[in-house]
C-alpha cells in the first residue's frame, strides 16, 4: 500500500464540499492534505487512527465518507489496526511523559544556569581531591589472572603443607612459585654454544653475576649470602654446563641428552635449560643454540633486599657486552616495573588526545554563517564537562580505596569520546529547537525545554546502557576487568551528570547571548543583525566577523560538518542498487565474523604487556619461542596413608600409570620418593613405624636429600601427613594445550582411588585459558540482557528493540571475529574491550532507531531522512571524535593501549556502518510507522460505481 497520511475530519469536511462532474465525488488531488496530522494521544483535535472518521454532526454525511467509515470500521474489527495502534500509542505516551520531565528540567536549567555551573564545578573539583589517596597494583599476576580459582586454593594448601627450604635444600621442581630470581638466556654469536670456548665464556658470565654485591642497612651482601642453597652451595639452574665432567664430555663429543650424570651432583635432566636448535644424534648432544641460566634467591632474604640485588643485577646486565655471547635477561620485578613504566609513559599521550579533541570540537561546532550563531566555545565546554567527569570519578574511586590498575589508564580516552558524543546529541537537539512555533518566536526557556525534550532521552539511553554494560563486569574474577569497569562506570555517570547540568547550563547561557545578539567572542558587544548588515551593504566576510542573528531553523543553526551526513547518507541508503549492495556487504561481514570467532585464540602472554623495546620483552620472547613447554605437575595427597601397605603403593602407581598413558604426559618422566626409597638400602617394610624410621635415614643421606620436602611426617614421627611425586607434560605447543593439560591432570587425580590432587605453579596462569571464554560470555550476556531491559523502558517498541538487539549482537560478533585477523587473543584485556563495545554499539544503534520513530513523514523514506537529519550528525561526530581520541594510541608502547586502539577502531567502524548504512536500509523497508505518520491509501476502483465515485479507501498502515 502507498503510505499517505490519515485524513482528519476537518480535511474530509473541507474536501467534501468540492464537487466533481459526478456531483459528489471528492477531488482526487485534494483528498489528502499532507499538512494535516492526527494529533498525539491526549490532543483534542482530530480522531484516533483506529476509529472511523466522524464528521461534524451539523454537516450532512457524504456518501463517500459513509463508505470510508464502513470499510475502516470493518478492517478495525479484525484487531490488526487496534493492536498495532495501541502499541504505538503506548510508545508515544511513554515518550511524551519522559519528554515532559526533561522539558521541565530544561526550563529549570535555563533559569539557574550560572548557579548550576558553579555547583557542578565545585563538586567535581572537591571529589578530585580523592586522587591523593592513589593506591596502585602493578602485579601482573594479581591483576590479569583470575581470582578465587581452584589453582589459587591449591596453592594456599601447598604453602600450608610443604615448608620452604630454599635456605638449605632448594630444588626448582619443588618450588611453589618462582619467588625471587634473576634469569639469563645466553646465545653464542657463532650459533653454537657446545664448544669449550663458548662454555668458558658462559662460566665467566656466571662469575660476573655471582660477584654482584649490595649494601643494606650498612651490611654488604654478596650473591652467596642471598642465594637459594642445595648441597651446601648456591643452587644454580644451568651450572651443569660448566661442570668438569660435562666439559670433559663436550671435548670428547659424548654429552648424553636429555640426562647427564655428574660425579658431583648425580643425574641431571637439563633439557629444559637447553633451547633453540638443539641437535641430538643417538642420544648424544651435538649442537646447542641457547642456554637458560637461573639464579634463585632464598625466600627469607626479604622483598627489600631481594629487590636491591635484582636492581644491581639489571644494572650489571645493561652494561654487559661480549664478542662471543649475546644475552637476554629478566628478574622477578621486570614485568611489573616495565608494565608500569609503559602505562605511565603512554598516559602522557592523553595531552595529545585533548589537543585533538579540542581542535575537532571547535571545528565541528563552528558556523560559517555569522558572528552570533557561532558555537565554537560550546565545543570547549563539552570537553571541559568530560574532563571534570574524569577527575571526579578517579577521585571518588580512589577515596573509596579502589586500586588503580594499569588498564584504567585507557579510561580517560574512552570517557572523552563518550562525553563528546553526548555533547553533539544536545547540540543537535538545540538546533531542532530554533524553529518558530504557532505561538511565535520561542524564548530561551522555550528553546531549552525543547532541547531537553528532544535530546534528553537519547543522552539518558546511551549513558544508562553504557553504565549497565560496564557494571556487568564489576563482579568479574579478573581484577583488571573488575576495577576498570567500576572506574569507567562511575566516570560515565559523572559524564552524564555533567552534560545535563554543566554543559546544558552552558547552552542556556549561549542562547541568552544569541538572544541579545552579542558577539560570540566579545560577549558584551551587541552587533548588527544579519538583515541590518545586509541592508548596509556589508560584505559576507564582514557579516561573518561582525554581525549576525539568531537562527530560525535547524539548517541555520547547524555547522557545515553537521550538514554532511544528512546530505550524503540518504543518497546512499535510499537507492535500491545501493541497498542491495549494503545487504550483500553485511552478509559477507557476518561470514567473516563467524569464521574469526571459531578460530580465535585465548589467553594473555605477559610478554605482550610490555614494550617491544623492553629488555623483558626480548627475554620473554626467547623463552616462549626457543625453549620447550614441558610443565612439571605434582600429584599431591594431604591424607594420611600407611605407605608400608602394598595397597597404598599400588593405588599410587595406578594414578601415575594412568597419567603417563595420557597423550598430554611424558611417559618417561617420573620423580617418585617412594620408588627411590624402596630401591635404596634404607628401605624397611616390616611395620609403619619401621617404614618411617628408615625413611628418615633415607632423607638424611646426601644423594636422597632432595626428597626431604616431598614427604611431611607428623611431629610424633608415627605417620606421613602428606606427600607428592612428580610427572611432566609432553612439549605443549600453545596456551590452549596448556589449559587442556591442567584439566586432564585434575580429571585423572580426582577420579583416582588414591585421594590426591594435581598441582603446578603454572596452573595459576593456565586458569585464564579455561575461564576467559565462559567469563566473557557470562559478562557480555548479562550486559546485553540489562541493556535490553533498559531499551524496553525508554523505547518500548518491540520492532525497535529487536533491531537494536540484533545490531548490537552483530557489532559484537564482528569485534570478536576480527580480533582473529588482528592476531589478538581473547583475554581479560579483550574482555574489557567487548564490554566497552556493548555501550558504544548501543550509542550508535539507539540514536538512529529513536530518531526514526520520533521523525514524521509520509513514508518510511521520509522518516529515514528525518532520522538522519536528527541523529546523523551526532553519530558522525561521536565516531570521528572517538577516532581522534584513540588514534594516538596506535603509537603507544604498551600492548594494552595499542589493543585498545585497534578494538575501538573496530567498534567505531562497525558501529557507524550499522547505524548509518544497515539500519537505515532495514528501516526503509520494514520500519514501524507512528500514529502521526499512519497513512491513508486510496481505494482502488473495483467496478464502474467505484470508478465513478472515486472513493478513497481510508486505511491506517502501522507496521
Amino acid at each position: 500500500m502507498a503510505d499517505t497520511p490519515l485524513v482528519s475530519r476537518n480535511v474530509l469536511h473541507k474536501n467534501s464540499s468540492k464537487k466533481s462532474s459526478s456531483g459528489h465525488s471528492m477531488n482526487r488531488s485534494a483528498s489528502v492534505d499532507s499538512g494535516s496530522r492526527v494529533p498525539r494521544v491526549g490532543g483534542d483535535a482530530g480522531v484516533m487512527p483506529n476509529q472511523p472518521v466522524v464528521q461534524d454532526p451539523s454537516m450532512p454525511l457524504m456518501p463517500q465518507q459513509e463508505e470510508v467509515n464502513k470499510r475502516l470500521y470493518a478492517w478495525d474489527t479484525s484487531g490488526l489496526i487496534k493492536s498495532k495502534m495501541n502499541l504505538m500509542i503506548f510508545y508515544e505516551s511513554v515518550e511524551k511523559k519522559i519528554g515532559d520531565v526533561f522539558a521541565r528540567y530544561g526550563g529549570f536549567i535555563s533559569r539557574h544556569a550560572w548557579k548550576v555551573i558553579i555547583i557542578v564545578v565545585v563538586i567535581n573539583c572537591a571529589l578530585a581531591v580523592g586522587m591523593l589517596r592513589l593506591k596502585k597494583n602493578i602485579s601482573a599476576q594479581d591483576v590479569y589472572l583470575p581470582e578465587g580459582t581452584r589453582s589459587r586454593e591449591d596453592h594456599a594448601t601447598m604453602e600450608a603443607t610443604f615448608p620452604d627450604l630454599s635456605n638449605r635444600n632448594y630444588h626448582s621442581i619443588q618450588s611453589l612459585s618462582e619467588g625471587f630470581y634473576a634469569r639469563v638466556i645466553v646465545q653464542a654469536k657463532s650459533g653454537d654454544l657446545l664448544t669449550l670456548n663458548a662454555l668458558d665464556k658462559v662460566k665467566d658470565l656466571d662469575k660476573l653475576v655471582q660477584n654482584i654485591t649490595v649494601t643494606h642497612n650498612g651490611t654488604t651482601f654478596t650473591f652467596k649470602d642471598l642465594c637459594a642453597k642445595a648441597y651446601g652451595a648456591c643452587a644454580l639452574g644451568g651450572s651443569i654446563f660448566w661442570d668438569a665432567d660435562f666439559l670433559s664430555a663436550v671435548g670428547n663429543r659424548k654429552v648424553t641428552y636429555p640426562m647427564f650424570r655428574s660425579s658431583a651432583v648425580g643425574m641431571v635432566n637439563y633439557a629444559s635449560l637447553a633451547g633453540g636448535n638443539v641437535k641430538v644424534a643417538n642420544g648424544v648432544l651435538t649442537g646447542l643454540e641457547y642456554i637458560h641460566l637461573m639464579y634463585s634467591l632464598k625466600a627469607n632474604s626479604g622483598k627489600e633486599l631481594a629487590a636491591l640485588w635484582v636492581k644491581a643485577f639489571k644494572t650489571r646486565m645493561d652494561g654487559y657486552s661480549s664478542m662471543e655471547l649475546d644475552v637476554a635477561y629478566a628478574n622477578h620485578l621486570s614485568l611489573n616495573e616495565e608494565l608500569d613504566k609503559n602505562i605511565s609513559g603512554d598516559i602522557g599521550l592523553f595531552s595529545i588526545t585533548i589537543t585533538l579533541m579540542l581542535t575537532y570540537a571547535c571545528f565541528a561546532t563552528m558556523n560559517i554563517r555569522d558572528a552570533v550563531n557561532q558555537r565554537a566555545l560550546l565545543g570547549l565546554a563539552g570537553i571541559l564537562a568530560a574532563g571534570l567527569a574524569i577527575i571526579a570519578s578517579l577521585g571518588l574511586c580512589m577515596a573509596a580505596g579502589l586500586e588503580f590498575v594499569s588498564i584504567v589508564g585507557v579510561m580517560p580516552f574512552l570517557i572523552i569520546g563518550v562525553g563528546i558524543d553526548d555533547m553533539f546529541i544536545l547540540l543537535s537537539g538545540l538546533s531542532g529547537a530554533q524553529r518558530e512555533t504557532s505561538e511565535g518566536e520561542p524564548t530561551v526557556e522555550d528553546r531549552m525545554k525543547e532541547t531537553m525534550r528532544a535530546a534528553g532521552v537519547g543522552v539518558t539511553i546511551t549513558s544508562l546502557t553504557n553504565v549497565i554494560a560496564f557494571m556487568s563486569g564489576a563482579w568479574s574474577s579478573f581484577l583488571a576487568v573488575r576495577n576498570f569497569c567500576i572506574y569507567t562506570g562511575v566516570a560515565v555517570v559523572f559524564c552524564y551528570i555533567n552534560n545535563i547540568t554543566f554543559f546544558t547550563a552552558c547552552l542556556a547561557i549561549n542562547e541568552r547571548r544569541v538572544e541579545a545578539n552579542r558577539h560570540f567572542l566579545l560577549m558584551t558587544k551587541t552587533v548588527l543583525s544579519t538583515k541590518e548588515a545586509t541592508q548596509r551593504g556589508l560584505s559576507k566576510a564582514r557579516i561573518l566577523c561582525c554581525a549576525g542573528s539568531r537562527p530560525t531553523n535547524r539548517k541555520e543553526a547547524e555547522s557545515l560538518l553537521d550538514k554532511l551526513p544528512s546530505w550524503l547518507i540518504p543518497k546512499i541508503v535510499l537507492k535500491t542498487p545501493f541497498k542491495i549492495g549494503i545487504i550483500l556487504l553485511f552478509a559477507g561481514y557476518i561470514g567473516a565474523s563467524v569464521y574469526g570467532c571459531v578460530y580465535l585464540k585465548q589467553g594473555l602472554l605477559f610478554s605482550q604487556l610490555v614494550s617491544e623495546k623492553s629488555y623483558y620483552h626480548k627475554y620473554s620472547q626467547l623463552l616462549e619461542n626457543k625453549f620447550s613447554r614441558h610443565r612439571v605437575v605434582s600429584i599431591v595427597t594431604i591424607h594420611t596413608y600407611s605407605y608400608s601397605d602394598a595397597s597404598t603403593e599400588s593405588d599410587l602407581k595406578a594414578v601415575l600409570a594412568k597419567a603417563k598413558s595420557n597423550s598430554y604426559f611424558d611417559p618417561n618422566f617420573e620423580i617418585n620418593w617412594l620408588s627411590s626409597y624402596k630401591s635404596s638400602a634404607f628401605y624397611q617394610n616390616s611395620s609403619e613405624v619401621n617404614f618411617i624410621s628408615g625413611l628418615k635415614t633415607f632423607l638424611k643421606a646426601a644423594q636422597y636429600s632432595r626428597f626431604e620436602n616431598d614427604v611431611v611426617i607428623d611431629s610424633g614421627g608415627t605417620s606421613i601427613k602428606a606427600s607428592r611425586v612428580y610427572l611432566m607434560s609432553r612439549n605443549l605447543k600453545d596456551s590452549q594445550e596448556e589449559g587442556t593439560f591442567m584439566l586432564e591432570s585434575r580429571v585423572l587425580a580426582d577420579a583416582a582411588e588414591f585421594k590426591c590432587f594435581a598441582y603446578s605453579p603454572f596452573f595459576i596462569s593456565f586458569e585464564q585459558y579455561i575461564l576467559i571464554l565462559p567469563q566473557t560470555l557470562q559478562t557480555t550476556g548479562i550486559a546485553l540482557a540489562a541493556v535490553f531491559v533498559a531499551t524496553c523502558i525508554f523505547m518500548p517498541h518491540p520492532v525497535l528493540i529487536i533491531f537494536v538487539t540484533i545490531a548490537v549482537t552483530m557489532i559484537m560478533a564482528g569485534v570478536v571475529g576480527f580480533l582473529y585477523y588482528l592476531d589478538v587473543a581473547l583475554s581479560s584485556i579483550t574482555m574489557i574491550h567487548l564490554i566497552m563495545s556493548i555501550g558504544f554499539s548501543i550509542d550508535f544503534t539507539a540514536h538512529i532507531c529513536h530518531g526514526f520513530l520520533t521523525s514524521s513523514g509520509q513514508n518510511r523514506d521520509d522518516k529515514i531522512r528525518g532520522a538522519i537529519d536528527k541523529t546523523g550528525a551526532p553519530i558522525f561526530h561521536g565516531a570521528v571524535s572517538s577516532v581522534l581520541g584513540i588514534i594516538v594510541l596506535v603509537a603507544a608502547k604498551s600492548y594494552i593501549f595499542r589493543s585498545f586502539a585497534f578494538v575501538m577502531g573496530l567498534v567505531l567502524f562497525f558501529g557507524i556502518t550499522h547505524a548509518l548504512l544497515l539500519l537505515p536500509v532495514v528501516l526503509s523497508w520494514i520500519g514501524p510507522m507512528s500514529s502521526e505518520d499512519t497513512n491513508v491509501e486510496r481505494l482502488r476502483p473495483r467496478n464502474a460505481t467505484d470508478r465513478q465515485m472515486n472513493i478513497t479507501h481510508e486505511t491506517a498502515v502501522c507496521l
